[in-house]
């Protein structure tokens, strides 16, 4: 059968991919820090040319019953050697030295939780995100970012998502109660059978499946608020603010099946999420600055129906629980104050909350200070 060909054909060119992948990544020149991930890429690469060999081995068979089988896992090939091409070996192509910043954040969190003490560390260059697979995530993180000690604790936000991705049946969980008490809340108390409540039921039920991504977010910003404290506020505060009105008010029609709420609802949650942790100061000093843009910019917080106070005491208690199911790290009162992170091994999280104190101190003179802690502790 000519299937039998196409697929035998289609095989081999995969199982030749492969083999060109395992070379590149074999001769990689790369920083120490990337050796774990070049160790699991690797094995993923051995693993689907043995996959590749097994399916030409039933096509050897001439059997056509297993043709179906062939067909699919061969399909299922297709895909993760185009994930491994498209996104996995950018981890690799474009290594430099400056690596080490960035690849360093990473494994630090990924030790610091049980579920993901295993997992190499590893990025490429976009806007700050990350691909949240088990066993083997995938972040990014802009290029001039990538050189500098401030926004370094944005890699905290996204190890959220791989957090949630550990948890995930749990957490789920959790979200779907939280969405029931929304929907409970949006039903109002008498209900019309036309053609307006029903698309009025449809907008409210848009509202509740947004709010699915929605708390993600706002759990996210939660693990990144406990891991690196007043570090990750400031930095968040300064990366999300565009200084434009969408931070504060966007169309309905944006709103509905958005991955993000309105930035101005994330920065005053966590603010108030950082003042219950006892970091005041910091978060008086954030939501000044946003409200000092609001002002200039002649526009008000408008969430368009999506949020309202009635639902925030279920919202802040929802998250809370996601954390104590997650269990990311504390940041500490030394944490914090960024003590201490001089010794050895390095405390991360002190040196990084120690950069914004620096920053916010003396901002001209910041730049200096930076480039000797990223000469002295990275080697750069």
């Amino acid at each position: 059968m000519r299937i039998r060909e196409t697929l035998r054909r289609k095989n081999q060119d995969l199982k030749q991919d492969l083999e060109n992948v395992k070379h590149i990544v074999s001769i990689a020149r790369i920083v120490e820090e990337l050796e774990p991930y070049r160790v699991a890429l690797l094995t993923r690469t051995l693993d689907l040319i043995d996959a590749s060999r097994q399916n030409l081995a039933w096509l050897d068979i001439e059997d056509d019953i297993l043709l179906p089988d062939v067909l699919s896992e061969t399909f299922i090939l297709l895909q993760r050697v185009r994930l491994i091409k498209l996104r996995y070996l950018r981890g690799l192509y474009r290594t430099t030295n400056w690596d080490r910043v960035c690849l360093q954040t990473i494994a630090w969190v990924h030790r610091r939780h049980e579920q993901t003490v295993t997992y190499p560390a590893v990025f490429a260059d976009d806007d700050v995100s990350t691909i949240p697979s088990k066993g083997l995530p995938f972040y990014f993180f802009p290029c001039l970012e990538q050189r500098g000690l401030r926004f370094q604790p944005l890699f905290f936000h996204e190890f959220g998502h791989v957090l949630y991705k550990c948890h995930e049946q749990e957490l789920d969980s959790l979200v779907g109660d939280f969405q029931q008490i929304v929907e409970a809340e949006l039903l109002p108390a008498s209900q019309r059978n036309d053609q307006y409540a029903q698309e009025q039921a449809r907008l409210r039920q848009s509202i509740v499946e947004t709010w699915y991504k929605w708390v993600q977010e706002f759990f996210c910003d939660a693990v990144g608020l406990s891991i690196g404290g007043p570090c990750f506020l400031n930095a968040f505060s300064d990366y999300i603010g565009k200084l434009q009105t969408t931070d504060y008010f966007r169309q309905a029609s944006d709103l509905h099946g958005s991955s993000h709420p309105v930035s101005c609802l994330r920065l005053k949650l966590l603010a108030e999420r950082a003042e219950r942790a006892g970091l005041g100061r910091d978060a008086e000093n954030v939501v000044r600055n946003w409200n000092d843009v609001a002002k200039l910019l002649g526009v008000s917080e408008d969430y368009q129906g999506f949020y309202t106070d009635l639902i925030k005491t279920s919202l802040v208690q929802t998250v809370d629980d996601m954390l104590v199911e997650a269990s990311p790290y504390q940041c500490s009162e030394d944490d914090a104050a960024g003590l201490g992170w001089e010794g050895r091994p390095m405390n991360l999280i002190a040196l990084l909350n120690e950069a914004w104190v620096k920053f916010t101190e003396d901002p001209n003179g910041f730049q200096s200070w930076e480039a000797k802690v990223l000469e002295e502790t990275y080697g750069l």
